[in-house]
């Protein structure tokens, strides 16, 4: 029988999400580029292309999007089926504008990938990954992005508010967001909306030259 800690709690958590994409689309897996997404990279004030860190990229579809850009995607995700998808959507799309590279591994241990060299990405995103993370996971995310961002690189972050989901606690406050990425990212924005009907937010953030 398995353990309650950190590493049990990681793999019941990955055989979960396995098991939801081994049996067709979960309900977050849209197939569709969220809006604040495109107005991010194509709106007024758009960034521009460079390159881009997916964190919990799922299939694919905002890697994809984004590599279709011309920005240069690495994506991570520790659920095999999805990555797998991820890297069929990849070779089916023909050629891109940009690159994409679909990786296998855990956001809270992101210093043992591949993920190239440190501050090299101006975009990181995150569609609603984190947020889900126990405490001790969470503290590991943020600390393996920072060293990955470029100075005044975006951070796009999606999240739940707090709630309970399954019996777990999962979401994030905003002062929580701001707590927990300082003193490495500052909130710049937040969007406060709904999904589903239960409150949840968008922040952007920016990286922080080191002091």
């Amino acid at each position: 029988m398995k353990g309650t800690g950190p590493t049990s709690w990681s793999w019941l958590r990955r055989a979960r999400f396995s098991l939801m994409y081994r049996r067709g689309r979960p309900p977050w897996d849209s197939g569709i580029s969220p809006p604040e997404l495109v107005a991010t990279v194509t709106g007024d004030t758009a960034l521009l292309s460079g390159r881009a860190l997916d964190l919990g990229c799922g299939t694919g579809t905002n890697a994809l999007y984004l590599a279709r850009l011309g920005w240069d995607v690495v994506g991570v995700d520790f659920v095999a089926p999805a990555i797998a998808r991820a890297r069929a959507k990849a070779a089916a799309a023909g050629p891109l504008a940009g690159f994409v590279r679909f990786v296998r591994g855990d956001v809270t241990a992101l210093g043992a990938l591949d993920l190239g060299p440190p501050a090299s990405y101006s975009l990181l995103f995150d569609l609603g990954c984190v947020h889900g993370l126990p405490p001790e996971g969470r503290s590991r995310y943020a600390s393996g992005i920072a060293p990955l961002a470029a100075p005044g690189a975006t951070y796009l972050l999606y999240a739940f508010a707090p709630r309970l989901m399954r019996g777990r606690p999962i979401g994030m406050t905003a002062d929580e967001v701001r707590a927990l990425f300082a003193p490495h990212f500052a909130v710049m924005r937040a969007v406060e909306g709904t999904d589903g009907g239960l409150p949840s937010s968008w922040y952007w953030l920016e990286c922080q030259p080191a002091r």
